[in-house]
């Protein structure tokens, strides 16, 4: 009579195959501990976070509109800086001509030097009292009460006409600019874009 070999017993797959040892925890269950620990500290973290958040959007509803950022004192308007290439090329274009043509010639680079001046100096300074133009040669300043009123000139540059009859050219400062003027004047311009 023949014996069939017997199958080894197969463990379940529900069971696992080593049963942990003792009481103590293995290295694999310390580090998922430690893990759900530390995800547990953050999110408290994130909902004290947000509590915060939410108290201080309700003391700033309390105190009246929330803080909004603050307004810059005083506005400059300069010409842009790309006019800086006309220099660059009126240069590039003399310097054949001023190198070989005598020293007399190397006064041509007078032109691009004006022209830089004129593009580096010219602007237009405004705040709440008053009005600062400076010019290549010049600066004028005058307060806002001084104002009569804004003309458009052949540029599409303003000019501010004083009480005293006096036009005075604000470069830099285009039709565009009118709502962050007025803005800046404290009301004594009117602002073009609220008026029907």
């Amino acid at each position: 009579m023949s014996e069939t070999p017997q199958e080894p017993e197969q463990p379940d797959a529900e069971q696992p195959a080593t049963e942990p040892s003792g009481d103590k925890p293995s290295d694999a269950e310390r580090a998922e501990q430690a893990d759900a620990e530390q995800a547990d500290a953050e999110q408290a973290d994130a909902e004290q976070a947000d509590a915060e958040q939410v108290e201080k959007a309700g003391q700033s509803d309390k105190a009246g509109s929330p803080a909004k950022p603050d307004a810059p004192k005083s506005l400059t308007f300069r010409i842009t800086p790309v006019a800086l290439l006309a220099v660059l090329a009126i240069t590039i274009c003399a310097t054949p001509l001023a190198t070989t043509a005598g020293t007399w010639a190397l006064l041509l680079y007078l032109i691009p030097l004006g022209l830089l001046v004129w593009i580096l100096r010219t602007r237009t300074t405004v705040d709440a009292r008053q009005v600062v133009v400076r010019t290549s040669f010049g600066r004028t300043k005058f307060s806002w009460d001084d104002v009569v009123s804004l003309r458009l000139d052949e540029r599409r540059w303003l000019k501010a006409v004083l009480r005293s009859g006096k036009e005075v050219q604000l470069p830099a400062v285009r039709v565009r600019d009118l709502p962050r003027v007025a803005a800046i004047s404290g009301g004594r311009l009117p602002d073009p874009t609220t008026q029907e």
